[in-house]
């Protein structure tokens, strides 16, 4: 099966309602090879779902690593957070010109759709939380 088609697939599901998805806006973003969900109930957060041969990967950005003010003192409590923050890791990713936080997750390209719905709610979920950190840091 085509990545086009695995993707399709998913979004399928998603307007179906066959299963239970968090509350969203999907988009097909053709030019990625890409869905993108934008949840309302998580401030119109964006999480982008891609799928590769063998692995699906769920990821959101958090903010920019310049709106942190101490990086060496974030990044260590982002490390003892780790274990808190179930079915989801912690990054920095290049997007675009600058550097940023990002969530992410990975699942198995076969798994069920139920898990991978879990797994865009635990970033959503989880990238709220790192925000959190940043504005009260």
């Amino acid at each position: 099966m085509s990545l086009h088609d695995k993707l399709h697939q998913v979004q399928q599901s998603v307007e179906s309602g066959a299963i239970a998805w968090p509350t969203h806006i999907v988009e097909l973003a053709s030019e990625n090879d890409s869905l993108v969900f934008t949840m309302p109930d998580h401030g119109e957060l964006t999480v982008t779902v891609t799928c590769g041969e063998d692995e699906w990967l769920v990821m959101t950005e958090v903010a920019p690593v310049s709106a942190v003010k101490d990086v060496a003192a974030f990044n260590h409590t982002l490390l003892r957070l780790g274990m808190a923050l179930p079915l989801v890791s912690i990054g920095i990713g290049q997007l675009g010109e600058r550097e940023s936080y990002v969530v992410y997750g990975q699942l198995f390209a076969d798994c069920k759709f139920e898990a991978l719905s879990a797994e865009i709610e635990a970033c959503a979920n989880a990238a709220l939380e790192v925000a959190d950190l940043i504005d009260s840091e």
